[in-house]
């Protein structure tokens, strides 16, 4: 991206949307997860079209989606007058809490060495569509039919998977350590193939190949809150999706000078940076039922497992 002031900004996130072909289905539920959902979970339609509108995207196209996301059970919505307002889902907040843990917290503890296998007994037919695309979601992958593996899973989120689809007496969840020197051998060749390490370094290195030069940019200036705030969304939003590809893997069995651990501090400066501007769009430009959105939850100042400062000015 090449900035020369501000103003461009707009210009420049709306193009590399379209490029990344960004629907704005997609990127309303980045709004709800990392906007709404910390500004008291609800947002008056109309305010939906004014956050998208900086990134290119009209009306028709965010009333489209919104509609959509609620016939797909992503929104609920309730009417007061001639006004809709929208909030994620039990179903949806609960998915997006889960990514949550992953996008917003760096710290990576030393790995046990130990797998976790997860191993279909008797989940009902109609069920195992649902449950491979959620433990996948989680990183895992198929070792052999019925049999899925992750060095190192978010137990947390495994167990709330399997209760949230009534299948923790269908499967059986093992934990298993290999000390054998062939084996740990076959096992990186294992990760490198099974869990394409090769493809999601390809995916972090055009994140920071699209981002890093205006991330340089908001060390140095600041950006106008419109600005910040479309910024801070487009840069959180092709993060997530990347996230949604990446199986979260132990550093241990990731390639010496990880690209994606520069990807994650550089979305982490870039979002502090603008945290400022960000906030001050959020809560004098858009709104609720009962006015301007809110302040942020106490949560959003743990993110990233370093508290942002507290915004006197805001």
């Amino acid at each position: 991206m090449n900035i020369n002031a501000p103003s461009i900004l707009q210009e420049e996130l709306t193009a590399m949307l379209l490029q990344q072909n960004v629907s704005c289905t997609s990127i309303i539920v980045t709004l709800f997860g990392d906007v709404v959902s910390q500004h008291g979970e609800w947002i008056w339609l109309g305010s939906i079209i004014d956050a998208l509108s900086p990134l290119g995207f009209n009306e028709r196209s965010v009333r489209t989606s919104v509609f959509r996301l609620v016939q797909n059970d992503w929104l609920v919505t309730k009417k007061i007058g001639r006004k809709s307002y929208y909030c994620f889902t039990e179903r949806a907040r609960s998915h997006y809490e889960r990514a949550e843990r992953r996008i917003y917290h760096t710290s990576h503890s030393d790995w046990d060495t130990h797998w976790i296998l997860v191993l279909n007994i008797s989940i009902p037919e109609e069920k195992l569509e649902d449950f491979r695309k959620s433990i996948r979601w989680l990183g895992f992958n198929i070792l052999s039919p019925g049999l899925f593996a992750h060095p190192s899973p978010d137990r947390r989120s495994l167990d709330e998977m399997l209760i949230e689809n009534k299948l923790t007496s269908s499967v059986a969840v093992f934990k298993a350590q290999s000390n054998d020197v062939c084996s740990k051998a076959v096992l990186k060749e294992l990760i490198t193939d099974k869990w394409q390490v090769d493809t999601l370094a390809d995916l972090y290195q055009n994140f920071l190949d699209t981002f890093r030069e205006v991330a340089k940019y908001t060390d140095i200036a600041e950006l106008n809150d419109t600005d910040s705030f479309a910024f801070r969304l487009t840069v959180l939003h092709e993060f997530r999706r990347i996230q949604l590809k990446d199986p979260d893997l132990p550093p241990e069995l990731l390639p010496i000078g990880w690209v994606g651990f520069e990807s994650q501090d550089l979305l982490q400066r870039v979002y502090k940076n603008l945290t400022p501007g960000s906030l001050f769009f959020i809560q004098n430009k858009l709104f609720n039922a009962h006015g301007e959105l809110p302040s942020p939850s106490l949560s959003f100042y743990n993110r990233f497992s370093d508290p942002i400062n507290s915004m006197d000015t805001v």
